[in-house]
């Protein structure tokens, strides 16, 4: 194993990433890297399957409750603090193992955030790439459909980078000029070597585990944590409710839908998230496929 080499550990939610993580940490002297962008946020513990006390303790985790959940956070910012933590571990001499799903900060760290082109409006642009990744690329190409139609029968609805830029233009916040196809930005970014593992799992399993984990997490007190950070001032429409099971719940508290129907839109929207990850990460050709049993 090369000194420089970090190990990504990616997936769709509930495969079991963070247990593999810890596991391959113990053998390697690793410190694992979180890359998920709701487990960033102080607060957030019922509904985000962070690390289990336990796991934090036997091995180092960084990257979690790193800020409050009334604060705006981008995957430019996670970039740069996640960057200087790898770094950090280099120098103890460990390996870096970055574990999770949300595969913009996955792909900020292997390849960037380059879109090519002038710079727009930074924060039109990361509202974008947060709703491509928790909307999937067919919203996104959807409202292009509806400012643009000309520009988006000459975009490949996948194409999510540069759905984003002619979206942009047509905003007003960018010149109009070229955007580099998509899979072009797949050219290194970082001064590292990568090793990219991508668990999956038969997906009737996985659904069946995604529907076991909502339970748990509602079980284990997500309603009361939602109410409790709504009173301390987290605005609901923030980033940090934008998650499933909590935006969900928030429905359900403004009295949008009943209970059930909030607990029925969690699973479902869990259940096409993981679909939605999948797909994201099997354009990672260089990854090392795992079929967890």
């Amino acid at each position: 194993m090369s000194r420089r080499e970090v190990i990504f550990v990616v997936g769709p939610t509930a495969v079991g990433k963070s247990a593999f993580a810890v596991d391959l940490a113990r053998k390697t002297d690793g410190e694992i890297v979180s890359a998920d962008s709701m487990q960033v946020y102080r607060g957030l513990d019922k509904g985000t399957a962070k690390p289990t006390k336990i796991e934090r303790e036997t091995v180092p985790h960084h990257m979690i409750d790193i800020i409050d959940p009334w604060e705006e956070y981008s995957a430019a910012a996670y970039r740069d603090e996640a960057i200087e933590v790898i770094e950090d571990i280099f120098e103890r001499g460990n390996t870096p193992i970055v574990c999770g799903g949300s595969g913009l900060y996955v792909h900020s760290l292997l390849y960037g955030l380059d879109f090519s082109g002038g710079a727009g409006d930074p924060a039109l642009r990361e509202s974008l790439v947060r709703e491509a990744e928790d909307g999937g690329a067919l919203l996104l190409y959807k409202k292009l459909e509806e400012l643009d139609p000309d520009a988006a029968l000459r975009i490949h609805p996948n194409n999510v980078k540069k759905v984003i830029r002619a979206i942009e233009r047509v905003s007003g916040t960018l010149e109009n000029q070229g955007v580099r196809e998509f899979d072009e930005s797949f050219a290194g970014a970082v001064d590292f070597e990568t090793r990219v593992l991508r668990l999956t799992m038969e997906r009737p399993k996985l659904y069946e585990r995604i529907e076991r984990r909502v339970d748990d997490f509602l079980a284990g007190g997500l309603e009361g944590e939602v109410r409790g950070l709504l009173a301390a001032g987290v605005p609901p429409g923030g980033t940090a409710m934008q998650g499933i099971g909590y935006k969900e719940i928030v429905k359900f508290f403004d009295g949008d839908i009943d209970y059930n129907e909030a607990v029925r839109l969690i699973k479902q929207n869990s259940r096409r998230y993981a679909k939605r990850q999948e797909t994201w990460f099997k354009r990672y050709e260089q990854a090392e496929v795992i079929v967890v049993e």
